[in-house]
């Protein structure tokens, strides 16, 4: 057999493979549907993000025209309990290293608690992965969930992170002021804000949020609206000057193959332009 056809078998070998999802270490795996129903009846379904059993876990950012892909937010891990944050860290790593080997170089938001780095094996863990991975800067983002009072395990956690390059984001900003301490301590890279919490412009607390982005503005912190579901949503974010927006009015989560074809301004133009009125 020649050299040709002998690297065809194995390429071949390894296309026909069967399929194994990774699993937490003490959690089966499987090779066939029979075994794929006995361990969907046997685990509790994630009621919080139905998406996530389907690898639609990948929920696209963009610029607020919705003209470009500016990156990625990994929501597994909004509804992870401690003993998954690793593996789901691993997981989105590994998606960067997907997107890389495609000449497509994308940022990758990974949610997690702030509970969750207060524990130090959590945190020595996370480490390991983000030094192992040898990705670029700024490629892997940290955001913030839960925000507590700073504290010295919280404090260590970050100074930990933020000597291997990782940036930080502080994801469902609510004004709090723990929060803004918080990301101004740390200079965090960015703020995410629910817009649904700015639609009543003329309430009290949307008031307090506009002016706290513009406060955010002043410390060249980067703003997000998160669950842009309206075009009024859209006019808002030109409105308020925010830099990023991304929900269901921009683009619906998809797997991270998908991704890679949600490529420039063009195809953002025909797929997910809004236009608004200047």
């Amino acid at each position: 057999m020649s050299p040709k056809s002998r690297l065809y078998n194995l390429v071949m070998a390894w296309k026909n493979k069967p399929f194994r999802q990774l699993r937490d270490i003490e959690q089966p795996y499987w090779e066939s549907p029979k075994h794929e129903d006995q361990f969907a009846q046997a685990t509790p379904r994630n009621v919080v993000d139905p998406l996530a059993y389907r690898g639609i876990d990948f929920e696209p950012i963009f610029n607020r025209s919705g003209s470009s892909l500016k990156g990625v937010l990994f929501r597994p891990l909004l509804s992870a309990s401690s003993s998954e944050v690793l593996r789901y860290c691993m997981e989105g790593i590994d998606a960067i290293h997907y997107w890389q080997c495609s000449n497509r170089i994308i940022p990758l938001i990974l949610p997690i608690k702030v509970t969750d780095l207060k524990i130090a094996a959590c945190v020595d863990g996370l480490c390991d992965l983000i030094l192992n991975s040898r990705l670029p800067i700024g490629l892997i983002n940290i955001g913030f969930l839960h925000h507590q009072d700073i504290d010295n395990e919280l404090t260590a956690a970050v100074t930990k992170l933020r000597r291997l390059g990782v940036l930080f984001h502080a994801l469902q900003f609510d004004g709090n002021p723990n929060t803004i301490k918080l990301i101004s301590q740390f200079q965090f890279e960015a703020v995410h804000l629910d817009v649904s919490h700015l639609r009543e412009t003329s309430s009290l607390s949307g008031t307090q949020l506009i002016d706290q982005i513009h406060l955010l503005k002043k410390w060249s912190c980067k703003t997000y609206f998160s669950n842009v579901t309206f075009v009024r949503d859209n006019e808002l974010a030109y409105q308020l000057g925010i830099d990023y927006c991304y929900g269901s009015l921009m683009l619906s989560p998809v797997n991270r193959h998908q991704i890679i074809h949600i490529q420039d301004s063009r195809i953002g133009k025909a797929l997910f332009s809004i236009q608004t009125s200047k």
